[in-house]
């Protein structure tokens, strides 16, 4: 591969074997000219070269240019927990053992751990991140190396004690973390789930939200628990989590339904909402969803390694949701690589043949930057988007299906090239 010095601010051209804008058909022999951090222009490589006859140029050989990964749920601070929790383990022993853990890590372990979580997205291709977090060092490590992303700040607990300081220390949070974001990071909320925040705190969250319009993303029918608890206000969520976490005192909702419509009785289900897992929304959830305009990300590899299930992905698809794809964290995945989440998800359609090698890749770019409310700015590669792209070894085969070629053959070892807004940040 011919090698060029770090380019960021510069003008130039990249071509490859293969461009795949993702939201227009593949471009053989293609080119993307490239000013500063924005796409200038997409094409045949043959006109693009011809339009800017002076301009550097980068051959990106035996390559397919792409779009950037968009792994839109993550919590990275999990990263050191990889392997350390059985996935033998029902929803609810998971939970509290995560719980023990997390109290366990250290902030220099915590931070640390987020560093190897953003390397090792770095190394799949991945350059944007939904991530959960309960710290700031999220922010630090993803702006240190370069990544996009939005940083959701955790919200959990069902007691609050004089709720005017509540919405003053959260807004305080908010305002410093978004001081120190720079322009490729926006602050977020994360109510972490229906059921881990009472309905005291879902009002102030909600009041919060109306004046604060910001992007916000909830954990939702993730678990048959959840169900149960929501449905018949029975379960292991009141009779085994909430006393284990001091929450005996707390009480069941008030009235029966999906944890989805719940939500809703909040003025929760809005087209801010990104809802997370969705194991379990019934198809007047799903219409609801679209009727909001709100995005679905799903990770069906942590669903699997925790039994809950798998989401109604063919359901999403045809409700005209925007569903994208997330990694969720190593405590129930075994990799932050968005290539096995796409070979996984491919495996369970195949032989129905229902979801096409296209959907899933636009699912893991496209469709998890609609979920974020960045579709305007980076998922496929258009004239005016930001240039966050990646190229990756093509391994061809005789079926023409670039997507096809990809999602069944990419590892880390493919990813030749990693750029966000316009800068290298890897270079194989």
């Amino acid at each position: 591969m011919q090698k060029t010095p770090d380019t960021h601010g510069d003008v130039m051209i990249l071509t490859a074997d293969c461009v795949l804008p993702v939201s227009s058909p593949p471009i053989h022999r293609g080119a993307v000219a490239i000013q500063k951090s924005k796409i200038m222009a997409v094409g045949k490589e043959t006109d693009l070269c011809t339009r800017f006859p002076n301009l550097p140029r980068r051959d990106l050989m035996g390559c397919i240019l792409m779009p950037g990964l968009v792994n839109a749920h993550t919590h990275l601070e999990l990263s050191s927990l990889k392997g350390c929790l059985a996935s033998s383990q029902d929803f609810i022993s998971w939970i509290l053992t995560l719980i023990n853990k997390k109290k366990s890590m250290t902030e220099v372990e915590v931070r640390e751990s987020v560093r190897s979580g953003v390397e090792d997205a770095l190394a799949s291709g991945t350059t944007c991140v939904g991530e959960v977090t309960n710290t700031p060092f999220s922010l630090t490590e993803m702006n240190e190396r370069g990544l996009r992303g939005l940083l959701f700040l955790e919200v959990l607990g069902r007691t609050v004690d004089d709720p005017g300081r509540w919405q003053e220390e959260w807004t305080r949070k908010i305002r410093a973390l978004q001081s120190e974001s720079g322009n490729r990071m926006t602050i977020g909320l994360s109510p972490h789930s229906p059921y881990s925040l009472s309905e005291e705190m879902l009002q102030l969250l909600s009041g919060l939200l109306e004046k604060d319009p910001l992007p916000y993303t909830i954990h939702i029918a993730e678990s048959r628990e959840e169900m149960d608890y929501f449905y018949h206000h029975r379960g292991a969520i009141p009779t085994r989590l909430f006393p284990a976490v001091g929450w005996e005192a707390q009480t069941v909702p008030r009235i029966s339904g999906s944890p989805l419509s719940y939500l809703d009785g909040f003025g929760l289900v809005t087209n801010r909402l990104l809802a997370v897992h969705g194991v379990h929304l019934d198809s007047s959830d799903l219409d609801r969803l679209h009727e909001a305009h709100a995005g679905v990300v799903i990770c069906p590899r942590s669903n699997q390694m925790l039994g809950v299930g798998q989401p109604p992905v063919e359901a999403m698809v045809e409700a005209g949701l925007s569903v994208g794809l997330g990694t969720d964290s190593l405590a129930s995945n075994t990799s932050l690589s968005l290539w096995d989440e796409m070979r996984h998800l491919r495996s369970l359609f195949k032989t129905q043949g229902t979801l096409s090698s296209g959907t899933i890749l636009q699912m893991a770019t496209l469709g998890g930057a609609r979920g974020l409310g960045l579709e305007s700015v980076i998922g496929s590669i258009e004239t005016g988007k930001e240039a966050d792209l990646i190229a990756v070894t093509w391994q061809r085969s005789d079926r023409n299906d670039p997507a096809a070629d990809l999602i069944e053959k990419t590892g880390n070892d493919h990813i030749r090239m990693v750029m966000v807004s316009g800068k290298v940040l890897l270079d194989n």
